[in-house]
């Protein structure tokens, strides 16, 4: 039996020591520290579920985008689009079932296989430093809100996370200081709240100079355009349990089965790099235009931004999943 070591307790390094370890294997699980705790949107598309169940909290049908201050589309689905899950939560009840060792580094000729699945940590990779606060409000709204400021790449956002609490968070490429730029806003956009948590961490926008042995955001797995990277975080640790448990080449096993993944970031990744570079009146036209746009939105919403997925958006809205 192969003695396997997973650095990084995340998405997919708990996801894939805890499918190991329920197989048997020999797992040990690195981390630097015992309890995890990643700030982030903790918002899923409605379209996948894992094999390790994961506590719901809320369910989104409601969404609304802004553009520089001014609301300029809106929609809602008959079914909920996105779920918000209790990321935390998920993770550490998976962590409670593996055996730990509060480290970042593995001794690798005491193991068989070493995985790195430590996220954006090695900063081999752009990245955008974000916030996000937990607020209790009476100003309570059911809608998920995104809004865009053409000054920067990136965007504000306003989920609910259970009832009478609002996850709001910041992050955008130009400009670091994104605990700033959300207190800030927070302020502006609240009359009556109060912060329960405020924390800060960095996203992966782009690629990675090596993929080898890596899964979830070591690997680059997060859509730059949406931020979104629990599920192919959480996809990718499945692929890898099925690379080991069939005695595939876990690199090429997983370059293979994470092809439309991975072509869907880097669509993504283009689409920013194309943004960044227009001017300020270009990038309002743009994102008006994307913005307006039925398909463009609901394929957005799944990180589908490619051709199938456009189609798959064309064929859901032709049949009735936007109501009007």
């Amino acid at each position: 039996m192969e003695k396997i070591a997973i650095i990084g307790g995340g998405v997919s390094g708990s996801y894939l020591a805890y499918l190991l370890s329920n197989s048997g294997y020999d797992v040990t699980l690195f981390d630097i520290k015992e309890k995890y705790f990643k700030p982030c949107g903790d918002v899923v598309p409605n379209i996948y579920k894992p094999k390790f169940e994961w506590k719901i909290k809320y369910y989104i049908k409601n969404f609304a985008f802004y553009l520089d201050g001014e609301r300029i589309y809106d929609v809602s689905y008959r079914n909920p689009k996105w779920i918000v899950i209790d990321k935390p939560g998920w993770i550490n009840s998976m962590r409670e079932k593996v055996n730990q060792v509060i480290s970042t580094k593995a001794d690798k000729s005491k193991f068989d296989l070493v995985i790195d699945a430590k996220g954006p940590y090695d900063m081999d990779r752009q990245v955008v430093y974000t916030t996000r606060a937990l607020i209790e409000t009476n100003e309570f709204n059911d809608e998920a809100i995104l809004e865009f400021n053409t000054k920067f790449t990136g965007f504000f956002w306003i989920f609910p996370d259970e009832e009478g609490v609002l996850n709001v968070g910041a992050g955008f490429i130009e400009n670091k200081n994104s605990k700033d730029l959300l207190l800030n806003y927070i302020k502006n956009k609240f009359k009556d709240y109060k912060i329960l948590d405020l924390r800060g961490a960095p996203i992966s926008i782009g690629s990675v100079k090596s993929k080898s042995l890596k899964i979830g955001e070591a690997r680059g797995l997060v859509f730059p355009m949406s931020g979104e990277g629990i599920r192919p975080s959480a996809i990718s640790a499945e692929i890898a349990y099925e690379a080991i448990t069939r005695g595939k080449n876990f690199d090429e096993y997983l370059s293979y089965n994470l092809t439309k993944i991975e072509r869907r970031i880097e669509i993504q990744r283009r689409l920013l790099d194309v943004y960044m570079k227009s001017s300020i009146n270009a990038r309002k036209f743009l994102l008006k235009t994307f913005l307006r746009n039925d398909v463009l939105i609901d394929a957005f919403l799944e990180d589908k931004l490619d051709f199938e997925g456009i189609l798959e958006s064309v064929r859901g809205i032709k049949y009735g999943s936007i109501v009007r």
